[in-house]
């Protein structure tokens, strides 16, 4: 697989874009369990939060990273 600036900018978009945990709990998606999320509904769980997913554990419980400056500087600096 060659690594293109296009691919580059796809992911450091992903890594950028906020997650509305809120509006994903009110939609059934996430379910809110102490510091972790339960994933109700895996396939409607956004791209971007699948990539900033750092931890799952067997009972469906997941930890998300949160967007990252160096990402928006990124997707900024490849965009102009």
């Amino acid at each position: 697989m060659t690594i293109t600036k296009e691919y580059v900018l796809e992911q450091a978009k992903s890594l950028a874009k906020p997650i509305d945990f809120d509006g994903l709990i009110s939609q059934g998606v996430l379910e809110k369990k102490g510091a972790w999320y339960k994933i109700l509904l895996m396939a409607k769980l956004p791209r971007h939060a699948k990539d900033r997913m750092t931890e799952y554990r067997s009972d469906g419980c997941a930890k998300f990273a949160k967007g990252t400056k160096a990402a928006e500087r990124l997707v900024k600096k490849l965009s102009g």
